[in-house]
């Protein structure tokens, strides 16, 4: 079970530990429903801790990105470890995700 919040009209989702394909998987089906059920279009990711991520949680990234796209929404990360971070770097997908130092930063970007 993620751990999430809502902050007005936005959902902040912390994933913990190692997003690999189980947990990626889940994520993303957590989120996805979350989305259809209860018409959240905005959506931010905390990996403050998070210390792994697998290409299975890269590619869950991209497709919630899309479906947020689709509904005219908002996906935004924040909070990204520099080991994490060096990954978005490496498969260039660091212009592909709006990435914010700060969840505050993240939020106020979709406020605003």
């Amino acid at each position: 079970m993620l751990k999430k919040k809502k902050v007005n009209h936005i959902l902040i989702v912390y994933p913990e530990g190692r997003l690999d394909i189980t947990k990626s998987t889940e994520m993303e089906e957590e989120i996805t429903k979350t989305i259809d059920e209860e018409g959240i279009r905005n959506v931010i990711l905390n990996l403050e801790n998070v210390e792994y991520m697998s290409s299975s949680g890269f590619r869950a990234c991209i497709a919630l990105l899309r479906k947020l796209k689709s509904l005219n929404g908002n996906f935004k990360i924040s909070n990204v470890r520099p080991t994490v971070k060096r990954i978005f770097d490496v498969i260039e997908l660091t212009t592909l995700f709006e990435i914010y130092d700060t969840e505050e930063l993240a939020v106020k970007s979709i406020s605003s």
